[in-house]
């Protein structure tokens, strides 16, 4: 997850990676925001997707225009709601979009570039009970379970590995398969929960947001360096 709208920071950190997502949900970052990052993604050779602030966003045109390879909406909870979703990513006569000449169609070059993926988060019991029909909606490229509110909606906690959410998302990525579409989980930091949740199924995996990957590293590096010195020169904490 990108939540700092800094271009060099996220040019580096999407260099391992094979996508990241531009968060306009939670954070600072604004639509204006999304064209730079966009393009820093890119020149890293990374795949970079929008998350919505919620899939009826106003400013869902803007973003498209800015050129991003697809969207994630939050919190989908009917195949109506992602179906309204699709027809506004697509031009007519398939949907609803309009045409500008900016980077999401080569500046005015082409009005045939490919659909911008979409990916739906599942995050609540609704959107559980409707994953079914959700993963049927032409369009819908992946299913992805944002695994802290879905936690948070079934057990009042922010632990994801209980049985009922592992149940829960053992049932949308069957929906997902059923449909021959991907499925992901988003959410937990830890990569050994997370590939424990992905049970060799998902293959859409978001680890983690870059300002938790760069505190973590500060602070690691700190502790490296404070456990020596005070050690050796009896400096206390």
């Amino acid at each position: 997850m990108l939540t700092v709208p800094a271009v060099a920071l996220a040019e580096l950190v999407a260099e391992p990676l094979d996508f990241v997502w531009i968060d306009l949900e939670h954070g600072a970052l604004d639509t204006a925001d999304v064209q730079p990052l966009a393009v820093a993604v890119r020149a890293a050779g990374c795949a970079a997707f929008a998350r919505l602030a919620n899939s009826d966003s106003p400013r869902l045109p803007a973003v498209l225009d800015a050129g991003v390879d697809g969207v994630v909406a939050p919190r989908v909870e009917s195949a109506g709601q992602a179906r309204r979703l699709v027809d506004r990513l697509r031009h007519p006569p398939r949907g609803s979009r309009g045409f500008a000449a900016r980077r999401g169609t080569a500046y005015g070059r082409s009005a045939d570039a490919c659909d911008p993926l979409c990916l739906v988060q599942i995050e609540s019991t609704a959107g559980v009970e409707a994953a079914d029909e959700i993963a049927a909606v032409d369009g819908v490229d992946a299913l992805v379970v944002g695994c802290a509110d879905l936690a948070l909606a079934l057990d009042g906690t922010l632990e994801p590995s209980s049985p009922r959410v592992r149940d829960a998302i053992a049932h949308v990525q069957g929906a997902a398969e059923a449909e021959g579409i991907a499925s992901g989980i988003a959410g937990p930091d830890d990569g050994q929960l997370l590939l424990e949740l992905a049970a060799e199924t998902s293959t859409l995996l978001a680890c983690s947001a870059d300002v938790r990957m760069y505190a973590r590293a500060v602070d690691e590096a700190v502790a490296r360096l404070r456990a020596p010195v005070r050690e050796g020169f009896g400096v206390g904490a």
